[in-house]
């Protein structure tokens, strides 16, 4: 239930638009019958109950929302209160409205209304988008671009890409698992899972290698929907951090590889141009146009269409700004009855993106683009359209991914295009270069104390599943997986998806533990703390992952009323030689290892000690983030008391030092 009404808080965003949209119609409505000499009352009041009850329901949400999101505590405060504010106005004026009350009363709570709303409204984009998400790009008089010689490669380059594409979500007002990105002390700060760069090192750089996963990944950044990183953006940020994650030095342009990426990133012209109109460019932001300026070093702009229906006198307003405009995306619009000869004039565009325009051949053929970069990708074209481009040396590449659907004739226009016309992969090309999907191993539960068998979840494509159990990565020689595989000791399984013509599965490993016995009469006495306080889960045989959210763990932390240590008491069966104990670390989300564990014989009634082992805080650096402690059995024992103690609170030297740590444990397990 906890988690259905979680889930309702993301639909706020959805219905917000409800009572905005209804009340300032219904107060066009209430000003307009005066005029008109109509009667409209029994509309208007209407339009005041829907706005009214919408605008409770949209209030419930957002105060779901705030709960799970990671926002600024005062913004959010002021905007739930407004928000709280506008709705018991809305009431008030539907209360007048249909008490009859004078005209002019009505009417002024009817404005009174609007501004709190709009106030509201301002502060709620505040939250989503920034502080500054309604501030124009600050452009200087003129520009004169020369040379660059050396370059400050974070302010220059790094932080208008993070700027751009990443802090909307990670800011002051709006900090999603508590990470800022708006300045650099926040950045070295990390989030809820530690820090984010790790200098010299990429692959271990959460801030470069959540950019890569798949889109549809939950980790992804940015999530889908908004606007993505391009390769050229992604491989920047790679390089700075493997060169160091130089954060305050100015950088020699050299002849290397990360010099050539960065001066690829920055303009190249060596010209000058003037600001466009500030006037222009508030015009095309109320038209639902997007306007980022490209670089510091210019006063070039890169514009996207977000909104759904283009007019044509959206390219008069564009063609007031065209000297400025280097990359223009008018992408998921219908254009086919645009006449665009407009963008012919666009002398310094080199970026024009059409795809899923519903352009015709007659209308493509009629524009002279003398532009570097053209996609025209999901259009349907006659082949003749391309041989403009193909003699244009101005096109250095054109995208046009399902414009032919004749896959013979689009290799032939590729092959004569000298690498100009990009058609995209074909069926077969793309079979060899997508791996097959990695394979799903059953049971979950990875600890057992007899025998187990294991078995892979068949995937439709019905490739060869090949498996090692000595740890070693399979290949095509491997052992083939025909049937459950029995095993009967701890095994490091790992399995292997292989098929002709498709590229092999990521390796899936899976370590099975055989214990000596399952835990009986177990009984927690610590309280954990939500959302890590799942029932039944330090026993149920079944070891969790170095992600600590991922449901198995249970997490302790010390307050006013709890120890912050993990005490439980269980009986133990004949033949345990040892008791092991799963945890985790975790620095950055202010998880620590314990700092000492204890065990006591109960079996009698009395509280004997017959284990105890501090742990160093070293063991925290110096080891994976899961560890299993093992604690002897020397003694024939029947009832024990364990107590693994935590470390109270975060060390010297961490950034939230003398903060509450976390102890997680996700399992007691009998060897």
């Amino acid at each position: 239930m906890e988690e259905i009404i979680k889930y309702l808080g993301n639909f706020h965003p959805v219905v917000l638009h409800l009572p905005i949209g209804a009340f300032l119609f219904t107060f066009l409505l209430f000003v307009s019958q005066k005029y008109l000499k109509s009667n409209f009352n029994p509309a208007v009041r209407m339009g005041l109950l829907f706005s009214f009850i919408t605008s409770i329901i949209t209030s419930i949400f957002g105060y779901i929302l705030h709960l799970n999101g990671d926002y600024d505590s005062v913004l959010v405060d002021r905007h739930m209160w407004l928000a709280i504010a506008t709705t018991i106005l809305i009431g008030f004026v539907l209360y007048l409205h249909k008490k009859q009350k004078p005209y002019n009363h009505v009417l002024s709570s009817f404005v009174f209304a609007t501004v709190l709303l709009t106030i509201t409204g301002h502060n709620g984009g505040s939250l989503t988008h920034g502080k500054d998400y309604l501030k124009l790009p600050d452009f200087e008089k003129e520009i004169s671009i020369v040379s660059y010689d050396s370059i400050h490669v974070f302010n220059q380059v790094i932080s208008p890409i993070l700027d751009s594409k990443c802090v909307k979500c990670h800011n002051t007002g709006k900090s999603k698992g508590n990470l800022m990105l708006s300045s650099i002390d926040k950045i070295l700060l990390g989030g809820e899972k530690g820090q984010i760069i790790k200098s010299n090192s990429s692959v271990d750089s959460r801030l470069y290698t959540y950019l890569n996963l798949p889109i549809d990944d939950e980790m992804h950044m940015p999530p889908d929907g908004n606007s993505q990183l391009n390769d050229n953006e992604k491989e920047l940020i790679k390089l700075w951090i493997d060169e160091g994650a130089d954060f305050y030095n100015f950088r020699k342009m050299n002849d290397d590889n990360f010099s050539k990426e960065i001066l690829s990133f920055l303009p190249k012209e060596i010209a000058s141009v003037d600001p466009p109109n500030r006037n222009d460019l508030v015009r095309l932001i109320e038209n639902e146009f997007r306007i980022e300026r490209i670089s510091v070093e210019n006063n070039f702009i890169d514009i996207k269409y977000q909104g759904k229906s283009f007019k044509q006198s959206y390219l008069r307003l564009l063609s007031k700004v065209s000297d400025n405009i280097k990359r223009l995306d008018l992408s998921f619009v219908d254009l086919s009855s645009i006449d665009l000869s407009r963008v012919d004039d666009f002398d310094n565009l080199t970026y024009l993106n059409l795809n899923n325009t519903k352009l015709t051949t007659k209308k493509l053929q009629k524009l002279d683009l003398n532009i570097q970069t053209l996609i025209l990708s999901n259009n349907n074209f006659d082949v003749s359209v391309f041989d403009k481009f193909i003699s244009n040396p101005t096109n250095e590449r054109v995208f046009a991914y399902n414009t032919i659907s004749d896959l013979d004739l689009t290799k032939e226009i590729s092959a004569n295009s000298n690498d100009k016309i990009y058609f995209g992969v074909s069926l077969d090309d793309f079979a060899s270069n997508v791996p097959l999907k990695i394979p799903i191993i059953t049971p979950t539960q990875t600890l057992f104390s007899s025998t187990v068998d294991i078995e892979v979840v068949s995937d439709i494509t019905s490739p060869d599943y090949r498996y090692t159990i000595d740890g070693d990565e399979p290949d095509s020689l491997s052992n083939l997986y025909v049937g459950p595989i029995k095993i009967d000791r701890s095994s490091n399984l790992k399995f292997k998806a292989f098929k002709k013509g498709s590229r092999p599965s990521p390796v899936q490993e899976v370590f099975y533990r055989k214990i000596a016995a399952p835990i009986t009469d177990f009984k927690l006495l610590s309280t954990t703390v939500e959302p890590y306080a799942a029932k039944n889960i330090l026993s149920n045989n079944e070891v969790g992952s170095a992600d600590f959210r991922d449901g198995t763990w249970n997490g302790f932390i010390k307050s006013d009323t709890r120890s912050g240590d993990m005490i439980a008491e269980f009986s133990l069966p004949e033949g345990v030689n040892e008791i092991g104990i799963s945890s985790l670390t975790d620095y950055g989300a202010y998880i620590l290892f314990p700092t000492k564990i204890e065990l006591y014989d109960i079996s009698s009634g009395n509280d004997e000690l017959v284990y105890s082992k501090n742990i160093s805080r070293k063991f925290d650096e110096e080891n994976a983030p899961l560890h299993t402690f093992r604690i002897p059995i020397n003694k024939n024992l029947k009832k024990v008391r364990l107590k693994v103690i935590s470390n109270k609170k975060l060390p010297k030297g961490h950034p939230a030092e003398g903060e509450p740590a976390w102890l997680f444990i996700d399992e007691i397990i009998l060897l």
